[in-house]
């Protein structure tokens, strides 16, 4: 257990900044349109750990959510959350009858679809924060995954100085407290909401190590 809480201090205590960045005096430029594992829409990532670029306009954070929402990869994502709450009966509890699933699919996707809304155009055009995900792409590997999870709390805002993640943090939120509009009376309560909040968080530091470690030209190093 001791070597345990050892690492997880020596990764705490690494640097975690990448070596992107936002210069707010370029002209606005199209985004990249890629993928991350051939499945996630990489419209949120910065691939390059050297990229400048300039600050995303209103327009093109509601262009992340759409090219985000309006993509093969939810209705994968809403499969594969809604057959593993099918499998555990987790909240939502709409039963686990066949007509339960189809239940479970739509409520998964629109939850997808107002996190995405929330945290990636919607909060970040009040905050003027950048919702993108921008990659360490280098340094040792305990660092670029604190990097990852770290990201959840700490983002750019448009003049390009970091932030704490008002956008992601409160996003969340908003979508849960959304979800509870459609979900069974018995699956929306204080505790389950608080929970259902932490949940997406984790998943959103997942995604953000598949993004880390999904994209090519890393270089690894034993050092941050």
């Amino acid at each position: 257990m001791a070597g345990y809480l050892k690492v997880l201090i020596w990764a705490v205590a690494l640097p975690a900044f990448s070596q992107g960045r936002i210069d707010p005096s370029l002209p606005p430029q199209p985004l990249s349109y890629t993928r991350t594992l051939l499945l996630f829409p990489g419209v949120d990532t910065v691939k390059d750990p050297d990229a400048v670029l300039p600050h995303l306009t209103v327009k093109e954070k509601y262009q992340v959510f759409s090219h985000r929402t309006f993509d093969v990869s939810l209705p994968v994502e809403a499969f594969m959350f809604g057959g593993a709450s099918q499998a555990v009966h987790y909240s939502p509890h709409y039963g686990r009858e066949p007509e339960d699933f189809v239940k479970r699919f739509g409520s998964y996707a629109g939850s997808i679809a107002g996190a995405s809304f929330f945290s990636d155009a919607f909060f970040p055009s009040i905050f003027h924060q950048d919702p993108r995900y921008f990659r360490k792409g280098r340094g040792s590997i305990p660092s670029r995954i604190w990097y990852a999870f770290r990201s959840n709390f700490v983002t750019r805002g448009d003049d390009g100085n970091m932030q704490a993640n008002f956008s992601g943090m409160l996003g969340f939120g908003a979508s849960t407290a959304l979800t509870n509009a459609w979900y069974p009376r018995n699956a929306v309560t204080l505790g389950n909401t608080l929970q259902r909040v932490g949940i997406k968080v984790a998943l959103s530091g997942v995604l953000n190590l598949l993004r880390e470690f999904g994209g090519t030209g890393d270089q690894v190093s034993p050092h941050p």
